[in-house]
């Protein structure tokens, strides 16, 4: 919950403005209008070449791959994330919407303002997944016109490796799903923590992508892949993913499945906390996103 009250405001200093936050719901307010694509960038990217859209969509993926990286640790080290965040080359984020200003204000601040710094990269990706948004559209468009030129055989690896890094980043991502028995499902916001209380006996439906997979709390709270096997989760965080540092670790032939694409914490005895960090997504009941809308 984006609830948090500070005795003192929380100011930075972007521009020639100095912008003032009492609460983390007040800073969650002034960046939700951030996320979207301003309408120069998409005429920007409407004069680009296919191979410029997956150049950016190569550059998309390397950056967000690093926020993963970010969002991950910060949730067994809270603290971290001010030393991570500095660490960053600020060339990274997008002039748009005062990205690059507003990292650097968060940067220049000694205060103890880590739910900011985590927040702000939330909503950064949530920015960076509008681009994508764009750039998958865009390259349809431009390929079921005019399909691409076959490459020469010596450029031919070189092509297939840009075009799979697209492919996972942007291509093929639902715009929504539906689980069996046709449960309705939406997706996750990316990098924020959505609670579930689990009931006895009862099963919990979620896409991966678009791999059905399930939540069970019997005896104790179990994970079930798209493969029907059961994975008992472990006191306090559990990754899913094609990583080796995967505690669940998915089959690596799933190639739309991220390496680090879904975290799950246990906070009791049949409460879990799931934080999506993939690229296309984790979907939940809508019941549940609905009910963590109306928390924040």
């Amino acid at each position: 919950m984006l609830d948090k009250l500070f005795s003192k405001p929380v100011e930075l200093r972007i521009g020639d403005q100095t912008l003032r936050f009492y609460s983390l719901v007040d800073f969650e307010f002034a960046l939700n209008g951030r996320t979207s694509i301003p309408a120069n960038k998409i005429s920007d990217l409407v004069k680009f070449s296919v191979q410029q859209l997956k150049k950016e969509a190569h550059t998309i993926k390397e950056v967000e791959k690093r926020f993963v990286a970010i969002l991950s640790k910060s949730i067994e080290d809270p603290e971290g994330i001010s030393r991570a965040m500095r660490e960053l080359d600020p060339i990274i984020f997008s002039h748009d919407h005062g990205w690059r200003e507003i990292i650097a204000a968060l940067n220049n601040t000694d205060d103890d303002i880590n739910e900011f710094r985590r927040l702000a990269i939330v909503k950064y990706m949530q920015y960076l997944s509008s681009r994508q948004e764009i750039i998958k559209y865009l390259y349809s468009e431009k390929t079921r016109v005019a399909p691409e030129p076959l490459q020469e055989e010596s450029a031919d690896q070189d092509m297939m490796k840009t075009t799979v890094i697209l492919d996972s980043t942007v291509i093929g991502t639902p715009g929504g799903a539906s689980a069996e028995g046709g449960q309705d499902m939406a997706r996750m916001p990316k990098g924020e923590a959505v609670t579930i209380n689990l009931t006895p006996g009862k099963e919990v439906d979620l896409i991966l992508s678009k791999h059905e997979c399930k939540l069970k709390y019997g005896e104790q709270i179990e994970f079930i892949d798209q493969n029907g096997k059961n994975h008992v989760l472990m006191d306090g965080r559990n990754v899913v993913g094609r990583d080796a540092v995967s505690t669940i670790h998915m089959d690596q032939g799933l190639r739309d499945i991220s390496r680090l694409h879904l975290v799950i914490e246990k906070q009791g005895k049949n409460r879990v906390s799931l934080t999506d960090l993939s690229s296309h997504g984790t979907y939940l009941p809508v019941k549940y996103i609905q009910e963590h809308s109306n928390t924040i």
